[in-house]
């Protein structure tokens, strides 16, 4: 899979670059692209798949391995096949509705090692994606 510059797929794999990308975050990017949530939500589904079908990222969720330990956080794949995962994905990623609590944070991306090269190869982003972030 060829990824372009400047890209939801590039931008995607640039923010999961630093540590996991919540899928809030995504779709915020993905904002940028398509204003219409349906639409927006369509499209990242798709981003999501094919980056994944080029295994450079993996959908899963973040879990606590110590109640007791707060920094015991780390990242899990969901279970079952790439089709498992994105019919799981399309029912807790709801962008349309308001309370974003119920979503911003029910899935992350974490990246693969192909992704790193991926990447390591591209360009950083255009800082017009970055604009008005702290």
């Amino acid at each position: 899979m060829n990824i372009d510059p400047d890209t939801l797929e590039h931008l995607v794999l640039q923010q999961a670059e630093a540590d996991w990308l919540e899928i809030g975050n995504a779709s915020a990017y993905a904002g940028d692209f398509e204003e219409d949530l349906s639409k927006r939500k369509a499209l990242l589904l798709r981003t999501i798949r094919s980056l994944a079908e080029a295994g450079y990222i993996r959908i899963g969720h973040l879990q606590r391995h110590d109640p007791a330990d707060p920094d015991s956080l780390d990242w899990a794949e969901w279970p079952g096949t790439l089709d498992d995962q994105m019919t799981r994905l399309a029912e807790v990623y709801t962008p349309e509705v308001p309370d974003h609590d119920a979503w911003y944070w029910a899935c992350w991306l974490n990246l693969t090692d192909a992704g790193q090269e991926v990447v390591e190869a591209l360009p950083k982003p255009n800082k017009r994606f970055f604009d008005g972030l702290l």
